[in-house]
C-alpha cells in the first residue's frame, strides 16, 4: 500500500500565510534538503559546530528546529525558530543554518517553493566526541561579507589546495590517495565524477554536492578524496570569503594496468 504524502506549498508572493496542501504519492515528491543530504549534514555538524561555552559547562542540551522557505532556486527566506532550547543554542543553530546551501523541493519533476524545517541536535557528550575526532575544540569563526558564496572567477585571490610536500600537486595527491573502487573496476565503468563544494574563509570545505557521478563506488571514493584535501581560502577586496569550486576525478580503465584516473587542473 502506498501512503500519500502531504506537501505544504507556498504560492504566489511567498508568505507563510498563503499556503496550500497537495497530496503526492511516494516517488512523486522530493523534499528540499541541504547539499549532500543527511550524510553531508552530519559531517558538516561534526566539523563546524561551536557549542556555546556556557551552555556546554551547564550541559544545556536539546534540539533546535528552524523553519524556513526554500524557493525554486534553492534560496532560503523567512527563517524562524520553530522549536527553541536557549538563546545561545538557538543562535548557534542559526549560524550553522546560514552556512548551508539547499536544493529545492520537486514535484512530478518540477521545482516548487516549499516550507521546510531542519533540526540541530545539541548534546554535550556528542560534541566532545566531535572535538576529539576532528582534533580541535574551538572553531574559529571567520565572517564573510553577507555570507555570499562567490564563484572561483569572481575573486582575485583564488583558493588553493595545500599539500604537505612542496613538490606535490593534485595529480600526485590523487595518485597517492586514490583507492580505485572495486565495483567500478569490476563493472568496467568509466567517466568523470564531479563534485561541487564550498571553501570557507577558515579553509575548511562544506556543502559537498554530487554534480555528476558514475556507479560502482566511484562517487563515494571521490567524496572521500575531496574530504582529505586542505585549502587556503580565497580573498576578495583583501578579505577571506566563501568560494565554490568543482572537484573532478576521471575514472578510466583503458590503460595496461587496468585502471587510471585523469585529474583536472585546479
Amino acid at each position: 500500500m502506498r501512503i500519500p504524502i502531504f506537501i505544504v506549498l507556498l504560492l504566489g508572493l511567498v508568505n507563510l500565510k498563503a499556503q496550500t496542501e497537495i497530496v503526492a504519492m511516494p516517488g512523486e515528491y522530493m523534499e528540499a534538503e541541504n547539499y549532500g543530504g543527511k550524510v553531508e549534514f552530519k559531517r558538516f555538524l561534526k566539523q563546524e559546530m561551536k557549542y556555546p561555552s556556557k551552555a556546554l559547562a551547564l550541559k544545556k542540551e536539546g534540539t533546535v528546529e528552524l523553519a524556513f522557505v526554500v524557493d525554486l532556486k534553492g534560496k532560503t527566506s523567512q527563517m524562524h525558530v520553530k522549536s527553541s532550547v536557549s538563546e545561545a543554542l538557538d543562535a548557534e543553530a542559526i549560524r550553522l543554518y546560514k552556512m548551508l546551501l539547499f536544493n529545492p523541493s520537486t514535484y512530478l519533476g518540477g521545482k516548487i517553493t516549499t516550507y521546510s524545517t531542519l533540526k540541530f541536535k545539541f548534546s554535550a557528550k556528542t560534541y566532545k566526541k566531535y572535538c576529539k575526532k576532528r582534533g580541535y575544540e574551538k572553531v574559529k569563526v571567520v565572517k564573510s561579507v553577507n555570507n555570499i558564496v562567490y564563484l572561483n572567477n569572481q575573486v582575485k585571490v583564488k583558493p588553493k589546495m595545500v599539500f604537505k610536500d612542496s613538490l606535490e600537486n593534485i595529480s600526485s595527491f590523487i595518485y597517492n590517495n586514490l583507492k580505485y573502487p572495486e565495483g567500478t573496476l569490476r563493472l568496467n565503468l568509466t567517466g568523470v565524477v564531479k563534485l561541487f563544494f564550498v571553501i570557507e574563509p577558515s579553509g575548511r570545505i562544506t556543502n559537498i554536492k554530487v554534480i555528476k557521478g558514475i556507479g560502482g563506488g566511484a562517487v563515494n571514493e571521490s567524496i572521500r578524496l575531496l574530504r582529505l584535501t586542505k585549502w587556503e581560502a580565497g580573498k576578495k577586496d583583501g578579505e577571506k570569503v566563501r568560494v565554490s569550486k568543482i572537484f573532478e576525478v576521471n575514472y578510466n580503465l583503458s590503460n595496461e594496468s587496468g585502471m587510471d584516473y585523469v585529474p583536472k587542473n585546479y
